[in-house]
């Protein structure tokens, strides 16, 4: 019998964590802040929920299925359940998912230091273009340092983030202005509209996806028949404390930052700390660390994901040449696939779409369609997931069949 906590599950409660609260928390303030109170009370009731049920679903899927060799996570399991041929949309799926998610973050962090710089000096769109081309050569630059010096790195920089935004949530409490708080008793179409429009940023927010392969391998290797009651039981609590910390941060963001900065950040593509930087009042010491903590939070993420869409671009890479009849070693085929991946980010770069229309567009909805449609829907056509089916599980389907739909009518 596990015992209730120890200190490998504080360890990985620390890595849901820091995985969870990150870039993704500097676009939801935006998009709530924006679509106004009722929105932001809902996520209030929706958010523990919404994160617990479906990591929770998606770490079940991976676990029920047999292991054939050590390490084998979510690739193995989709197709154990459906096959390699449906296995292979599903990993494809997944890799047009992050893919999307690294362009957001690169069209971001341009955005950020195009809107620092352009504060003091005029800037053209041939200056964009060579700006978004030296924000993806650096990229390029810190990720070809390697996994282990890359990784170490953004293991160090996760706490001194977490700490920042805290002590800012705790910093516009001084600003607070709780009428802003008042429904007026107003609901409409156009609230249900925002509600449903936000739902793709509440799961990129919130998602942490690729870590949860790697968390429940590692529960079973731990723990192995308990594997599953303690993987739940690590994220439990985990999203209690990530669902408070994000909420506190949104609603100091709402309560102290006016509308209209919010609304002005949300049509140029940045952050909720760029808007924060416009208020006149803002010293300059929070406008400075406000635009560094949001280019390395977002580099720390764009990283994070890179090395997975890179694995998954090599392998793309190898099957389309292999087609065709040629055959390359596996280092020419990930060198072109980081080749082909940094032209097209440098090209959106260039193109400069809205990251929240990414969002909830592309990213959001196929995120969903892995995290809160694949695991739960198994439950109803896997024999061996059936254990697994409960009205959270069936709550957690409708949403992801919701924010699905954004993609197709928005």
């Amino acid at each position: 019998m596990a015992r209730f906590w120890s200190k490998e599950a504080t360890l990985w409660g620390f890595a849901l964590y820091g995985t969870a609260v990150g870039a993704g928390t500097l676009f939801l303030p935006i998009q709530l802040g924006s679509a106004g109170t009722l929105v932001l009370f809902l996520t209030a009731l929706v958010a523990w929920p919404l994160t617990y049920w479906p990591h929770k679903a998606l770490s079940q899927f991976i676990l029920a299925a047999p292991a054939r060799e050590p390490g084998d996570g979510i690739t193995n399991a989709v197709k154990y359940y459906y096959g390699k041929r449906v296995g292979n949309v599903i990993t494809f799926l997944y890799f047009i998912a992050f893919f999307v998610i690294i362009l957001i973050y690169a069209v971001a962090i341009t955005n950020s230091l195009i809107e620092q710089i352009s504060a003091h000096y005029p800037l053209s769109h041939l200056a964009r273009i060579g700006l978004s081309f030296l924000v993806v050569v650096l990229l390029n630059m810190i990720f070809l340092m390697g996994r282990q010096a890359t990784i170490r790195v953004m293991g160090f920089l996760v706490f001194p983030i977490l700490a920042y935004f805290f002590f800012l949530s705790c910093y516009m409490v001084k600003d607070w202005h709780p009428e802003l708080l008042s429904l007026n008793g107003e609901f409409s179409t156009a609230s249900l509209h925002q509600i449903w429009l936000s739902l793709p940023v509440m799961v990129f927010a919130f998602s942490h996806t690729p870590i949860i392969s790697t968390f429940s391998v590692a529960q079973r290797e731990a723990h192995g028949g308990e594997a599953m009651s303690s993987c739940q039981r690590i994220m439990r609590w985990a999203y209690l404390v990530i669902s408070l910390s994000v909420l506190f941060f949104v609603f100091s963001c709402y309560l102290s930052i006016p509308n209209a900065y919010i609304h002005e950040a949300k049509d140029k593509g940045l952050t909720i700390l760029s808007a924060l930087s416009m208020k006149p009042d803002s010293p300059a010491w929070l406008a400075l660390s406000g635009i560094v903590v949001a280019i390395v939070a977002m580099s720390k993420s764009f990283l994070g994901t890179y090395f997975g869409v890179i694995e998954g671009a090599t392998e793309l890479t190898r099957t389309t040449l292999k087609q065709v009849g040629i055959s390359r070693s596996h280092r020419f085929n990930r060198a072109l696939s980081v080749c082909i991946v940094s032209l097209i980010t440098f090209g959106v770069c260039s193109i400069n779409p809205n990251a929240l229309s990414m969002i909830y567009a592309i990213s959001g909805p196929l995120i969903a369609l892995i995290l809160f449609i694949m695991p739960t829907l198994s439950t109803w056509l896997i024999k061996e997931l059936k254990p697994y089916r409960s009205v959270g599980n069936f709550i957690t389907l409708i949403v992801g069949i919701l924010c699905v739909s954004v993609m197709f009518i928005h």
